[in-house]
């Protein structure tokens, strides 16, 4: 009925978009995680430049903070990677360092008992976290949101 080229060149065109569907689908789901491997990055590149600042110079890890120029100037995290405490995700706090998946459900399951952090101190109330893990964690944490008194006049 139909030539072997027709049968060929449909073939091809069937072929060719599966592959295309695979594709796009694979680029979608990659995309999201190398844009949470970029953010990962950026908060080790951020912990670096502030342990470089506070060696002597000449110390192994002076010369990269001395290195950054203006970039180091910017502060332990960029304003787009912190992360806010009350709309966080278990997979948004193990980015944060010393955060692994047991410790970010128990900061969810007390923020689901509890209710939100007003602070970043409240996360001292979860069972892990003492005061170290909050020093280290506190430079990529939101500044707390604030609290809405209801008034209008409240200022």
């Amino acid at each position: 009925m139909w030539g072997r080229e027709m049968r060929a060149g449909l073939a091809f065109v069937l072929v060719s978009l599966l592959v295309g569907s695979a594709f796009r689908e694979w680029k979608r789901t990659h995309e999201s995680r190398f844009e949470e491997l970029v953010a990962d990055l950026v908060l080790r590149d951020a912990a670096e430049n502030r342990g470089g600042r506070d060696q002597l110079p000449g110390s192994a890890g002076a010369g990269r903070a001395a290195g950054r120029g203006a970039a180091g100037d910017r502060g332990p995290a960029l304003a787009a990677s912190r992360i806010d405490l009350d709309r966080a995700t278990a997979r948004d706090l193990e980015r944060l360092p010393g955060i692994g998946p047991a410790l970010a459900a128990r900061i969810l399951a007390d923020r689901a008992e509890q209710g939100p952090f007003r602070t970043p101190e409240a996360l001292l109330r979860v069972r892990g976290i003492g005061a170290r893990t909050l020093q280290r964690i506190r430079p990529y944490l939101a500044p707390p949101a604030p609290v809405d008194s209801g008034s209008p006049i409240a200022n």
